[in-house]
């Protein structure tokens, strides 16, 4: 472990945690975390982006469309308990992840809860989905953190479900993926975990959902993803939510998903975050690039 993670786990548990055990309305901590990235997490200079619409029928979704990568496209999904975060807060890491593997990224602003709860989120990543799609794309591949990896995952099973184009792979890092909050490292490692406070995930889950925790499009863990692409998960073995990820690649594999799995010890909820500054984060994210480039496009049928 180096000494960079153990500041970083310092800080987080210390500044992070504490703010997020302490809020009592989500409008302060999206403020917050917009003036942190904004200040630490900027993107390099001159990387292209700009705003777009992404639309599917009657439905339209805001992205920020980051890079020109002639690769294909990364659709991103930002995390943040489905109640803060958005597509600017996280355009460094978007921005990133494209630029490693030649892609054009494409960030969601999908619709946040309290205010629009479930299923306004996964409708917005499928009409995003779908609209690029629909503009011809056929190499996208599809990538989340946290409660935008548990994202991923529930649009890969609705594409799925709906037999659209799949996507040439998914990533997500530390994925929430059961609303039951059943996994038992919810309950083993609310000590450990440096960011998240155990304690208050039902009020926030309770944010965005109050029932059927079951539903694939909320917790991916129950879904169906026979035929699915290829797909990389990673989580640290200190994080509440390590099991959510164990048990979902343990899912994916029983349906024949061909799945990696990067596990590393004492890391923080999405380390790969904290790239630039943290070697744990760079060594990660050179695998998730091997990992992009080197899955064949998935069939199309």
């Amino acid at each position: 472990m180096s000494i960079r993670l153990t500041v970083i786990n310092f800080l987080l548990r210390h500044i992070e945690k504490r703010a997020l055990s302490n809020a009592v309305d989500p409008r302060p901590i999206r403020r917050r975390m917009s003036l942190q990235t904004r200040l630490f997490f900027r993107p390099k200079r001159g990387t292209p982006m700009c705003r777009e619409a992404l639309a599917h029928g009657q439905n339209s979704v805001s992205a920020l469309k980051i890079g020109n990568g002639k690769k294909g496209i990364l659709l991103y999904l930002h995390g943040g308990a489905y109640i803060f975060g958005t597509a600017k807060t996280h355009r460094r890491f978007a921005a990133k992840l494209a630029e490693d593997s030649g892609l054009t990224a494409y960030s969601v602003d999908y619709r946040l809860a309290p205010e629009q709860p479930f299923p306004a989120a996964i409708d917005d990543c499928l009409t995003a989905y779908q609209a690029l799609v629909g503009c011809g794309h056929t190499d996208i591949s599809i990538a989340g953190d946290s409660a935008g990896g548990g994202l991923a995952l529930a649009l890969l099973h609705a594409i799925l479900a709906k037999e659209l184009t799949k996507p040439r792979a998914v990533v997500a890092f530390s994925p929430l993926t059961d609303q039951t909050l059943q996994s038992q490292s919810v309950k083993d490692n609310a000590k450990s975990e440096a960011m998240l406070p155990a304690e208050r995930m039902e009020e926030v889950r309770d944010m965005y959902i109050t029932e059927d925790f079951k539903n694939p499009l909320a917790s991916p863990l129950f879904g169906d993803f026979v035929g699915a692409p290829p797909v990389f998960l990673s989580v640290g073995t200190r994080e509440i939510l390590r099991d959510d990820t164990l048990a979902m690649a343990a899912k994916l594999r029983a349906q024949g998903v061909a799945v990696t799995v990067e596990i590393i010890e004492n890391a923080p909820h999405v380390w790969p975050f904290f790239h630039g500054h943290l070697p744990e984060a760079d060594a990660t994210l050179r695998r998730v690039r091997m990992f992009l480039r080197s899955k064949t496009p998935a069939d199309t049928q």
